[in-house]
């Protein structure tokens, strides 16, 4: 997950990228599972406005790395993405023009 994240933050060029949440530590979340989260923000480089415009950039960047977009809410703007072999949620969301936050968690997993 934070790979992939990375990865499209310097595919998009964003700029004033920041890790809100670093992750690196299970999440008690069951019996003996746990789950892990990351989430960034950062601004959309490119000549391209909009929330919309920005989601669908993220959406696509992340379909390159096996995502699948899995529910959309224009009215919030905001995409959920899978990404099911590795059991991971992103959800992407952009409240103004070009600013976007990324937000991902694995599903509650055993831990060895």
């Amino acid at each position: 997950m934070r790979a992939d994240v990375d990865w499209l933050m310097k595919l998009l060029h964003a700029k004033d990228v920041k890790v809100t949440d670093g992750g690196g530590k299970d999440i008690p979340c069951e019996e003996g599972k746990a789950k892990r989260t990351y989430a960034v923000t950062g601004v959309n480089t490119t000549g391209i406005d909009g929330s919309v415009n920005t989601l669908n950039m993220l959406a696509g960047g992340l379909g390159r790395r096996g995502y699948k977009v899995s529910s959309v809410d224009w009215s919030t703007p905001r995409d959920e993405l899978v990404k099911k072999d590795a059991h991971i949620k992103i959800t992407a969301t952009s409240s103004r023009e070009k600013d976007f936050m990324l937000s991902g968690e694995t599903e509650c997993l055993r831990v060895n």
